[in-house]
């Protein structure tokens, strides 16, 4: 049965955020964004490249406030699997996990965070490593403001809730002047696509390392 709790889901958000940033590092957090198919709770990307890779992992929560059948919880956390590498579900819980409840979530390769009744929270079961579909996790970076180098494979900030272009330039030297990235967009690949010359789509992004470091090797002295 469905459990009453004292906390509304939305309340959890920001602790559940905070778990992301201490417990995996995640250099970027956010709340309740919103994608073509719906929306995520909890979202944050974490570097896994270190120093020789610009790798890194999408890590996506569905909260619950203890007043949901696990079954149906534990599905919609599964289905964040087309965004992330990594989807778990954080419920309010007076008591752990069932074993039962844990073999339903493994199975459907769910991670599970047990939020107590002080707000504490605690990693129960690890998720695995989904293999999201490509352009639906490159559609959640955006909605965060990032986008990835074609370059280097990083993830770098592109922009804002304001102006998505604001961290770069349409014009590669004034990327290189400003440190911003650079964004350009592929007119043959429209084309080959058979979208229309007009159609505001088909653009990609170099961050401003790779602009820098590819740009000064061009310029003249």
């Amino acid at each position: 049965m469905p459990r009453k709790t004292r906390y509304g889901e939305r309340e959890l958000y920001p602790s559940v955020e905070r778990f992301l940033k201490k417990r995996f590092s995640c250099f970027v957090t956010a709340q309740d964004r919103g994608v073509k198919f719906g929306r995520v709770d909890v979202v944050g990307v974490r570097d896994i490249g270190k120093s020789l890779t610009g790798a890194f992992e999408v890590i996506a929560v569905e909260v619950k406030a203890g007043n949901q059948p696990f079954n149906t919880a534990v599905g919609q956390a599964y289905g964040y699997s087309v965004y992330a590498e990594r989807c778990y579900l954080a419920d309010v819980r007076s008591r752990p996990f069932s074993l039962e409840e844990i073999d339903i979530a493994s199975s459907l390769s769910v991670g599970l965070l047990l939020i107590r009744e002080n707000g504490n929270i605690s990693e129960v079961l690890a998720s695995p490593v989904h293999k999201p579909l490509i352009d639906m996790r490159a559609e959640l970076l955006f909605k965060l403001g990032y986008a990835q180098c074609t370059i280097c494979g990083s993830v770098f900030q592109c922009g804002d809730d304001k102006n998505w272009e604001r961290y770069v330039s349409r014009y590669v030297k004034k990327a290189w002047d400003k440190e911003r990235g650079y964004i350009y967009w592929l007119d043959k690949i429209k084309k080959l696509k058979g979208l229309s010359p007009r159609a505001y789509k088909e653009r990609r992004y170099i961050c401003a390392d790779c602009v820098y470091n590819l740009y000064d090797e061009i310029m003249p002295d």
